[in-house]
């Protein structure tokens, strides 16, 4: 999903890139064309407000939390690009034009991530907005900040992994189908997605309801299940 949207990456540099800046992300075209995206479990409560939240298998073939954002494109970006107003913008969304990437060269022991930035951005600019480095090269406290918010990305990527791991240990899962109508008529079916069973759910030991709640999850499955009734804000 995140390699459709980064065109052009590259490793952040002090001299390649000292005298690029970074203005404010106001338009998502690019983010136009995606029907979903990836929703970290420490956002369940704001995001279940807005999306279905449901689960989905990813590019490297394991299931995470995603929001819905629409039939076959993000019905929340409007025409002028602008996201629709009110409503909340996920984490995945707000990163760009910056991610990590993996040093592919390092075991697993010895993995080390890189901040890289999509140069392709529409937001980067060498005369307006936020500088990444000052004049002696060194970062300046606005690209400090953006690296504790990806820090933190994955950080809550990793709980959030956890939390879907513990739910299929539970064998919670149980597969839904969401049928959509976009604007022009077309019904759009959205296949290989996944719900907690409410049922398997309800049938929980109180041991097992009492371990969810004190690794934080019990409050996110509700706030996932009650955000499957966003479904009809979909379709509107």
């Amino acid at each position: 999903m995140a390699e459709q949207l980064y065109a052009r990456l590259e490793l952040l540099n002090s001299e390649r890139h000292k005298n690029l800046r970074v203005k404010p992300l106001q338009k998502f075209e690019k983010f136009k064309n995606l029907n979903s995206c990836v929703i970290l479990v420490t956002e369940f409560f704001e995001a279940a407000k807005y999306y279905p939240l449901v689960f989905s298998l990813s590019p490297r073939n394991e299931y995470l939390p995603v929001a819905i954002l629409g039939a076959d494109n993000n019905a929340f970006v409007q025409e002028d690009g602008f996201w629709r107003e009110g409503f909340y913008i996920p984490a995945f969304v707000r990163r760009y034009p910056f991610i990590f990437v993996e040093d592919i060269e390092k075991g697993e022991k010895e993995k080390r991530f890189f901040l890289a930035i999509d140069r392709e951005a529409e937001n980067l600019s060498e005369n307006e907005g936020e500088r990444l480095f000052d004049e002696e090269g060194k970062e300046t406290q606005f690209l400090q900040g953006i690296k504790q918010f990806l820090l933190n990305y994955d950080r809550d990527f990793q709980i959030t992994k956890q939390f879907v791991d513990e739910l299929e240990k539970l064998e919670l899962f149980r597969n839904i189908e969401a049928t959509v109508k976009s604007k022009d008529g077309k019904i759009v079916v959205i296949k290989n997605l996944l719900a907690v069973d409410e049922d398997k759910f309800h049938r929980l030991s109180d041991e097992k309801v009492v371990d969810l709640f004190r690794k934080g999850y019990l409050g996110a499955v509700q706030a996932h299940l009650m955000s499957l009734t966003n479904f009809s804000r979909i379709i509107k």
